[in-house]
């Protein structure tokens, strides 16, 4: 039962800031995702693994914004800041947790054990989202935001700053 319908006087404050600031991340993390997982061999191996229609939903509680991804013909794609019927949920209790998460102030991880996340789906599958977004999030995050929040860096190979600047360059902007 949803708190908005039980006590309907109760209205949740506005965080215009934060909520814009999640929007963008999403939207960056979205169009970041899918030119990686069309790119990088690691990310590429975890998406293939994934069965075709297999759709992702990040959702922040109780009203957005959100982020729906799906494997469609053996690419991720992003399919937009809307909600979804997903295989996966991965919900953020809150506007200020998804903020403190997707601004770097703290890691994942820690933001899992504190319990300001939860995952709705298979859990084999929700451990592959995670590998691949540790991979996202390192070429996203420079070097020094990285370090804070990911357990271990893999090695920057020329490769892996050609596809951070593809990313950044392209993959972002035009979603290639």
């Amino acid at each position: 039962m949803s708190i908005g319908k039980a006590y309907p006087e109760i209205v949740p404050g506005q965080k215009p800031f934060a909520s814009l600031v999640v929007k963008i991340v999403f939207f960056v993390l979205g169009r970041g995702f899918q030119s990686i997982a069309a790119r990088d061999e690691e990310v590429k191996r975890e998406v293939e693994s994934w069965e075709d229609s297999f759709s992702i939903l990040f959702e922040v509680l109780p009203n957005g914004p959100y982020l729906y991804l799906q494997k469609q013909n053996g690419q991720l794609r992003t399919l937009g800041l809307q909600k979804g019927e997903a295989d996966l949920a991965i919900s953020f209790k809150t506007l200020g947790s998804a903020f403190l998460i997707f601004t770097g102030q703290i890691g994942t991880p820690q933001g899992y054990a504190e319990h300001r996340m939860s995952v709705k789906g298979d859990l084999a599958r929700a451990m592959s989202l995670i590998r691949c977004l540790n991979l996202v999030e390192f070429y996203l995050f420079p070097a020094f935001i990285a370090r804070r929040i990911l357990k271990r860096l893999p090695a920057m190979t020329m490769r892996r700053f050609a596809l951070r600047l593809h990313v950044y360059f392209l993959g972002i902007p035009f979603g290639i």
